[in-house]
């Protein structure tokens, strides 16, 4: 594999991953809008909690695993670089500095559904409280 054929499958993962997280985005939004609608509406009914924050747990789910593929792809990307390096081959100074940046080596990375971006926990672990609070937490006093 080249190093242009490298680039190419790293942008065309980035397109497919960047969009399935566009619709993941409207997800969350549609399990924000669930979890005030159980809230609201039906908050002492069992039933729509328990299948509001299956909802909001599932769409979660996806939504990490979307940036866990995003993560996955750009390491592969890296590791594939310094493996093409490593071979002998010739590659840019940029794709030297990406597998610099990213802390490449000729060792395949293992895909992970545990994020390892602090930003990317924080954004997790905040859709989860949004989700989960309004369904289960006291309720606000009007």
């Amino acid at each position: 594999m080249t190093e242009f054929e490298i680039l190419m499958l790293q942008a065309q993962s980035n397109q497919g991953t960047g969009a399935y997280q566009v619709a993941l985005a409207f997800s969350v939004w549609v399990a924000f809008r669930v979890s005030m609608n159980v809230s609201e509406n039906y908050s002492g009914n069992i039933g729509a909690k328990v299948a509001g924050t299956a909802f909001g747990l599932s769409t979660l789910f996806f939504f990490a695993m979307t940036y866990a593929f995003w993560d996955y792809n750009m390491q592969v990307t890296g590791h594939r670089l310094a493996s093409l390096k490593a071979a002998g081959e010739e590659i840019s100074a940029a794709s030297m500095q990406y597998v610099a940046n990213i802390g490449a080596t000729t060792t395949p990375p293992e895909f992970s559904l545990i994020a390892t971006s602090p930003v990317a926990i924080i954004l997790q672990l905040s859709i989860l409280v949004l989700i989960l609070t309004p369904i289960w937490g006291p309720k606000a006093k009007a």
